[in-house]
């Protein structure tokens, strides 16, 4: 799954306004969450800030080339996130091989109960 800033930056057209009650209400993300992201994407200069308000909303515009800096931000800062151990999480295969059956049995079982 892509971050937030990510998909962002690729599913907004340059120049299109957003703010933080918009992305809230478009991804359901958390308040801190949103935060976070815009810092993200003011740090690698794919939004600025309009300085007008929206409410209580400060308003943010999508630069041109936003999704290339964020992309290239993203590069530089993988290599300080924390490593996780690869053989802890399952990959999409095996998670479809293993609880994928289940849920469909226990619909089925479910759906045979409710009739």
């Amino acid at each position: 799954m892509t971050p937030l800033y990510l998909r962002i930056a690729s599913e907004f057209k340059a120049g299109n306004e957003i703010t933080t009650k918009k992305i809230r209400s478009i991804y359901a993300s958390s308040n801190n969450h949103t935060k976070i992201t815009v810092d993200f994407l003011l740090r690698a200069k794919a939004i600025n800030k309009t300085g007008r308000k929206e409410g209580a909303f400060s308003i943010y515009v999508l630069q041109q080339d936003a999704y290339e800096k964020t992309v290239e931000l993203d590069n530089k800062s993988k290599r300080y996130r924390a490593k996780t151990n690869r053989h802890v999480k399952c990959d999409v295969k095996e998670l479809m091989k293993t609880h994928n059956p289940l849920i469909l049995k226990f619909n089925t079982l479910l759906a045979e109960v409710r009739q």
